[in-house]
């Protein structure tokens, strides 16, 4: 168990008007020290796990038909005369 931390009042001051401090160890390594809901923040901003919007999942199959060793390669076009009507039936059922 790591043991506990202790800060100055002027650190727990700027933290809490700030959200974090920076400080360089004896090493020369910088180091951020941050409070719980500045890393919350930090953490939404670089994973979104809600649900995807309708225009957000049409720029993703956008991209996936557009890829050229993918569904957008050359030869697909006969896949689809081949096997299209499969995937129209299952959108008319939705």
């Amino acid at each position: 168990m790591n043991p506990d931390l202790q800060i100055s009042d002027s650190i727990f001051a700027q933290l809490q008007s700030q959200g974090e401090v920076r400080a360089i160890d004896s090493h020369g390594v910088t180091v951020v020290l941050m409070t719980l809901d500045a890393r919350r923040k930090l953490s939404e901003g670089v994973y979104d796990d809600s649900e995807w919007q309708p225009a957000e999942m049409l720029a993703v199959a956008a991209q996936a038909l557009a890829d050229l060793e993918g569904w957008g390669a050359e030869g697909m076009d006969e896949y689809d005369q081949v096997y299209g009507h499969l995937f129209d039936d299952d959108a008319q059922d939705q």
